[in-house]
């Protein structure tokens, strides 16, 4: 086994005296370190986090091609001065079996600098994790061909984030939450505007999504039988998306707060799929779609429970469509305005809704 350790503190201690004449490290004092390994069971560790407080902007990348490989990058800029276009970067590159990444990154609140997470895998058994805390930073999971039982992990807390997961492979598994990471100094504000992208193309996928604040957007678009789809968003204003183009999934978007929007569509002969929607506070709107578009879909059940108080037409509203054959759906509305339409086509269905 090889083991590798960076501390990234200045580019002095790193010996790049002549470094700025190079391409990858930077040209304007920030710290820079690349790692690259081939073989098996190796380790690498990239640390810019020299006492909590580096000189600079931090920019690390580890690149490996093995089996059985773990890497790892720190970056902290907090209360150090930004004198670039970015915070911090990293990459993380894995080929073969059974990688192991994970990247922590941490800057300041009410900032206009990003970090930036990048972690591509393409191997079986892969496992990915991004932590960041700050403002405007980007997390991005890249698990691509060749991978099977892939993981991946986002956590984020600050303002204007974005997560975005790529899984190839069957029975992946997906975690995303923003609003939760509060390492580093400095209070943590309320989290708005942030944004969840997930695509995720295999059998038996798990995906759960979590946002805490306001004004986030969760968007994700799953292929694959047996798919698990659960979105939490605790806030006003939110909004959640979600394709599956399979059958018997499950999906399901719990909001608190008002003016959240939810909108579940199962499609491509779906079948034995179920979608449900909890959403309370005022202005809540939920739309289902449960589509044959071959022929032979059906058993799906549809469920929507809105538990606010609307104040005026079109504050509560759900719409459920459904083709196919013994579809079910289900509308629980506790106030008054709330609006309900269910559209049915086909044979053998129930429908219901209590106002």
């Amino acid at each position: 086994m090889k083991r590798y350790l960076v501390l990234a503190a200045s580019m002095s201690v790193l010996g790049f005296a002549s470094a700025h004449a190079q391409t990858f490290p930077s040209t304007s004092f920030d710290n820079s370190a690349r790692i690259t390994q081939t073989g098996n069971q190796n380790d690498a560790e990239i640390d810019q986090a020299a006492d909590g407080i580096i000189n600079g902007q931090g920019r690390a990348e580890i690149i490996q091609t093995g089996n059985r490989n773990d890497a790892s990058i720190t970056q902290t800029s907090a209360t150090s001065p930004f004198g670039a276009s970015f915070a911090n970067t990293a990459l993380i590159d894995q080929r073969r079996a059974r990688g192991d990444a994970s990247i922590d990154q941490i800057h300041d609140y009410i900032v206009t600098r990003n970090n930036d997470a990048l972690i591509r895998q393409a191997a079986p058994d892969a496992t990915a994790s991004i932590q960041q805390r700050g403002d405007r930073n980007t997390g991005t999971i890249r698990q691509l061909a060749g991978s099977v039982v892939p993981v991946a992990n986002i956590d984020q807390n600050g303002r204007t984030n974005t997560a975005i997961v790529e899984q190839r492979g069957s029975n992946g598994e997906v975690e995303v939450f923003q609003g939760t990471f509060e390492a580093g100094p400095g209070s943590a504000p309320e989290t708005f505007s942030s944004r969840v992208d997930i695509d995720n193309d295999g059998a038996n996928a798990s995906i759960f999504v979590s946002q805490i604040g306001f004004n986030h957007n969760a968007r994700v678009i799953e292929d694959g039988a047996n798919g698990v789809i659960t979105i939490t968003m605790e806030g006003a204003s939110n909004a959640a998306t979600v394709t599956q183009e399979s059958r018997d999934g499950l999906v399901e978007i719990d909001a608190t707060g008002s003016s959240n929007i939810a909108e579940v569509i199962q499609a491509s002969s779906d079948e034995g799929s179920i979608a449900r929607v909890f959403q309370s506070g005022n202005f809540a709107i939920s739309e289902i779609e449960q589509l044959d578009n071959v022929t032979g879909g059906g058993l799906n059940v549809a469920e929507v429970n809105q538990t606010g108080l609307a104040t005026g037409s079109g504050n509560i509203v759900s719409s459920i469509l459904q083709n196919g054959g013994a579809n079910e759906a289900f509308v629980d509305q506790a106030s008054a305005y709330a609006q309900s339409g269910i559209f049915q086509t086909g044979t053998g269905h129930l429908a219901s809704v209590a106002q």
